[in-house]
């Protein structure tokens, strides 16, 4: 039997950040397999009243993060800038920021085109 590869699985990279929406976290990829992504998360802990950090390896299924080190848009990994507007970061490129900048332009016109007729 061969396995196949998630559809999602086919960009994400070694390095990656990914967002995973059923944790609501956030990581680096640490290891990318057909179906799944595996990413190490910081836990701070109390060991004998002093703070330590360890990191723990979690294993998110492709159906369930979202590969942030691309454009949200079109997938590409040139040109990227970060947008913040929802919250969540995530990467636009210079070639879809230009279309969704002067969609906006031609969205705000509208009424007033609209005023003047």
């Amino acid at each position: 039997m061969k396995i196949q590869q998630h559809p999602r699985m086919k960009d994400i990279q070694v390095g990656d950040e990914v967002m995973c929406y059923r944790n609501h976290l956030y990581a680096r990829v640490e290891e990318v397999f057909p179906a799944a992504v595996c990413v190490k998360i910081a836990l701070l802990r109390s060991i004998d009243g002093h703070p330590v950090m360890t990191y723990v390896p979690q294993l998110w299924r492709a159906d369930e993060i979202e590969n942030l080190s691309v454009c949200h848009y079109c997938g590409s990994r040139a040109d990227l800038s970060i947008e913040q507007s929802t919250g969540a970061p995530f990467r636009v490129c210079s070639t879809c920021r230009s279309v969704l900048e002067a969609a906006s332009v031609t969205s705000a016109l509208a009424p007033l085109e609209r005023r003047n007729h």
